[in-house]
């Protein structure tokens, strides 16, 4: 079950906000190295997400595109993906 999430509920920390956005990659697992690999998802699971629908932009007005964001239950046994935007 941990491969087929496509999508997480991300809370952004300062501003409290929760949105649901693609997962784009697994950035780290620190399970094991293996699960990095084959993009297994769990608790503690890093991952880069889509903020671009949050309007974040860069100091030289860009739009940003991937954050990243840890997974802060785990998918498994919940059914769905919920994670913190690492700012």
């Amino acid at each position: 079950m941990g491969l087929r999430y496509k999508k997480a509920n991300v809370t952004h920390p300062k501003l409290g906000v929760t949105i649901q956005v693609p997962i784009l990659n697994v950035q780290k697992n620190p399970n094991n190295p293996l699960y990095t690999r084959l993009g297994v998802l769990s608790r503690g699971t890093i991952i880069e997400v889509n903020v671009s629908d949050l309007g974040m932009v860069t100091t030289s007005g860009k739009v940003v595109w991937g954050k990243w964001a840890q997974v802060t239950n785990n998918p498994e046994n919940d059914g769905c993906v919920n994670a913190v935007l690492l700012v």
